[in-house]
């Protein structure tokens, strides 16, 4: 009787070990993905941090970024900032330049007060729209993105 059991409790785990392997030696589903490259060119005050978010639908257009960076303002030249391990889909960038170094995008009443700029957008005519701004990325892409100011 206790070989018996010594015999179940060893092919137990054998056999538990061998689904394991099978489970974690299977290769592992592939998904292709990209890179972005965001210039900022125009950045015309050379202080305080730029905040890049961004949004792959409207939610996360309007509301928190689904990614977001960070970066002190250099004393020359355009910004770069770099998104990788990006899956295939529509994407938008939204930017703001914090210039007192609280945060948040300040406003003078309704309208910014710091510079802040939207992809595929130059110039404002009212709020923009994530449709306004999104593009595609199925391929890796370096995209400009103009600061603006009201």
């Amino acid at each position: 009787m206790k070989t018996l059991l010594t015999f179940a409790i060893t092919l137990f785990s054998v056999l538990t070990s061998i689904a394991s392997y099978s489970q974690s030696a299977a290769p592992a589903a592939t998904t292709k993905t990209y890179q972005l490259t965001v210039v900022i060119p125009n950045v015309s005050h050379r202080e305080g941090t730029l905040h890049v978010g961004l949004a792959n639908d409207e939610k996360t257009f309007t509301g928190e970024s689904f990614k977001t960076q960070t970066l002190s303002v250099p004393a020359s030249g355009a910004v770069t900032v770099v998104f990788d391990g990006l899956p295939e889909g529509k994407y938008a960038v939204r930017i703001f330049q914090d210039l007192n170094g609280n945060r948040k995008m300040d406003f003078s009443g309704q309208m910014p007060g710091e510079p802040f700029g939207f992809s595929n957008i130059t110039m404002l005519m009212g709020p923009p729209s994530y449709s306004d701004a999104s593009f595609d990325l199925n391929e890796n892409k370096v995209i400009d993105v103009a600061m603006m100011e009201m």
